[in-house]
Formats: structure tokens, C-alpha cells, sequence
């Protein structure tokens, strides 16, 4: 049996490797969290305490597939992409009745439902931004590259979300112009 080689210094793969296993990973997620490791150190030339701080701690942020942690964030991945859908709806209904220049929607301005929208549209997409991997649909190993489907629902879908607003807001103005 061969052992692989890190580029990573032991005073910080130790505590690392034993965070990760003391959190559930087996071999192979751990394998894969020390190549990302290693291959940003070669990258960087830096050493892995320089790039990542404390080993325990960095290894308490990584999101492993099949744990609890997993399991939250694609449920905060699904909350976000629903409450953007809904903004997105609120958003056009108030952008309709905008340009319509409707008085009342529902007894209210349309200028509402537009604001409101566009701030959970938005605010869902950044928000999916802001917490990077603990709201994705898809826990990868670390290290692991994304399939297309992966990298579409984890890191695309809140902009698709916003893009489709933008589209809908143009074809609506285009229609009642």
C-alpha cells in the first residue's frame, strides 16, 4: 500500500485529518478535502496554515455529503431558490400593474408587490452567495469538481432566478409600451 505525499505540513494535516474524522468522514471525503488542501498550497506556494488558519476550525466549515450538515444546506439551498421564485412573481405583478398603471392591486399600490419582490429576489440570490457551500442542493467532496447539473443548481439558479425577473420585466415593458 502507498501513501500519498501532501504538500501540507503535519503540525497542520494532523488536526485536520482528525477534525474530519472525529465529524464522520471517511477516506475518501478526506482524501479529498487534503488534495484541495494541497493543490491551493502548490497554487498559492503558501503554507496551509497561511491559507486556511486553524485546521480544526476550517475543517468544522466543510460541508461533507450524507451528514446533518449536508442535509441543512440543501434545505436552506430549496428555501432560498422558493423565495426567489416568489419575488420573482411579486416582483412582475407589481411590474405589470405598473405599467399598466393599474391604482390598486389587491388594495394596495403595485408599487409594493414590485419592491418586495425585488428585494426577496435579489436578497435570495445574495444570501446563496454569502453562505458559499452550506446552501447548496449538492454536498460535494471536498476537492470534488462539480458536475454541470451540480454547479447549475448550487451556484446558477439564484441568478437564473433573477436573470428570468429581468427578462420578464423587459417583455412586460414591451408589451404595455
Amino acid at each position: 500500500m502507498t501513501t500519498k505525499k501532501w504538500n501540507i505540513e503535519p503540525e497542520w494535516q494532523e488536526p485536520f485529518v482528525a477534525a474530519l474524522t472525529r465529524r464522520g468522514a471517511d477516506g475518501h471525503a478526506i482524501n479529498g478535502a487534503l488534495s484541495g488542501v494541497d493543490q491551493e498550497c502548490l497554487a498559492k506556494g503558501k503554507p496551509a496554515r497561511e491559507l486556511f488558519g486553524d485546521p480544526e476550525k476550517y475543517a468544522e466549515g466543510i460541508v461533507l455529503p450524507g451528514t446533518q450538515a449536508a442535509k441543512a444546506s440543501r434545505a436552506r439551498a430549496i428555501v432560498l431558490q422558493i423565495v426567489g421564485l416568489i419575488g420573482m412573481f411579486l416582483t412582475l405583478w407589481g411590474w405589470t400593474g405598473m405599467r399598466r398603471q393599474v391604482d390598486s392591486l389587491l388594495g394596495m399600490s403595485p408599487v409594493v408587490p414590485f419592491v418586495i419582490g425585488l428585494i426577496l429576489t435579489l436578497g435570495a440570490a445574495i444570501t446563496d452567495v454569502v453562505l458559499g457551500s452550506r446552501a447548496d442542493v449538492y454536498a460535494l467532496d471536498p476537492g470534488q469538481k462539480p458536475t454541470g447539473r451540480q454547479l447549475f443548481l448550487n451556484k446558477i439558479a439564484p441568478w437564473l432566478i433573477v436573470l428570468l425577473t429581468l427578462v420578464g420585466m423587459l417583455i412586460i415593458w414591451a408589451r404595455y409600451s
